[in-house]
């Protein structure tokens, strides 16, 4: 599932995701036609953490992804949840 992916194209060693599901009777808005819409949020939430470790850390945003991206010799790349990038 999309966990798998929490770390996204950055090489963080360690992952730990917690997430609270709601369903609701109401159609998800904004979501194109055959669009996984969990990728989106998992997009959003990679990119939420990177922001948040560059603020904790007095990082600039693209310096801190800058350091933590997959480099090419890395490949074929593990994540810390077991999905292997190639």
């Amino acid at each position: 599932g999309m966990f798998h992916v929490c770390t996204g194209s950055y090489a963080i060693p360690n992952a730990f995701v917690s997430v609270d599901g709601v369903y609701t009777n109401k159609f998800p808005g904004g979501v194109a036609y055959r669009c996984s819409f969990r990728v989106t949020e998992a997009v959003y939430l990679i990119e939420r953490m990177v922001d948040v470790l560059a603020q904790k850390l007095g990082i600039d945003k693209a310096e801190i992804r800058l350091r933590n991206f997959i480099r090419k010799e890395q490949f074929p790349y593990t994540t810390p949840l077991g999905l292997e990038y190639d």
